[in-house]
């Protein structure tokens, strides 16, 4: 089994320098942001694998909880920061994505799929979050947009007596449906297509493949039912905000 350390580390930035010359020679203007992404992305995993470490050793549930909501504060101020079209969004992210992963985690932890310890509910809470996070800038600006464009045949639909919820319900739905297809794609086509992280990481670690496909179904599952909730309330909460009281569409600024 290979035990890896800092020189595997270094030696993969060659597949970094590899990205970085293909997208120089293709002229693609991300050169920065992948260069100083792969710097930050090796600055975070070293300093959060230092301070995991820590936090396991103390064993502590209160401090478990602070750690999850720093994340979630984290990811919806990512997935705020993606919905550009609409202003002050941050309220929103942040209960859809508090809503999803709560929500899941606890009843994981109800049915005693999972315990309440930081090696556990550290690393899934972190799956969950960044998957409602990107369920939820989908979604939200998938709706933006649609209003947006489609102003007309909604203020239409409003005139001839309908609500706000069966004038708009069309681009609800197209709108959930772009916050859930990663999602949806990846049960399509998990374990033919892609051996996802955790089923990999277990294999990696030693663990038989029967064990971490055990595992990924329940990983599946989880993520399943948090962009769900998030992709819903995220999408309830924006809509809400084009409307007024009296069923009458309005200009956000």
């Amino acid at each position: 089994m290979i035990h890896y350390g800092l020189s595997q580390v270094l030696m993969s930035a060659a597949l970094v320098a590899l990205a970085l010359i293909i997208g120089r020679w293709w002229k693609i203007p991300a050169g920065k942001e992948m260069l100083f992404g792969s710097v930050r992305a090796f600055i975070q995993l070293i300093a959060v694998g230092y301070a995991l470490n820590y936090i396991f050793d103390l064993k502590s549930p209160w401090l478990v909880l602070v750690v999850i909501m720093i994340m979630i504060t984290v990811g919806a101020g990512a997935a705020s920061g993606r919905s550009k079209k609409l202003a002050g969004s941050f309220p929103i992210t942040f209960a859809a994505i508090a809503a999803g992963s709560l929500i899941t985690m606890g009843i994981m932890l109800v049915l005693n799929i999972i315990s309440l310890e930081a090696r556990y509910v550290i690393p899934l809470s972190g799956m969950i979050i960044s998957n409602a996070m990107n369920a939820a800038a989908l979604t939200m600006n998938r709706i933006v947009s649609d209003i947006g464009s489609n102003r007309l045949r909604i203020e239409t639909a409003l005139s001839l007596g309908k609500t706000w919820r069966e004038a708009s319900r069309p681009f609800m739905q197209d709108s959930a449906i772009a916050g859930m297809t990663s999602i949806l794609n990846f049960l399509k086509t998990v374990g033919i297509v892609a051996l996802p992280g955790a089923m990999t990481g277990m294999i990696l670690a030693g663990a038989s493949p029967l064990e971490a496909v055990l595992l990924q179904i329940i990983v599946a599952y989880m993520l399943l039912s948090s962009v769900t909730i998030s992709t819903v309330i995220s999408l309830e909460l924006t809509v809400r905000r084009f409307f007024t009281p009296s069923h009458q569409l309005k200009i956000l600024k």
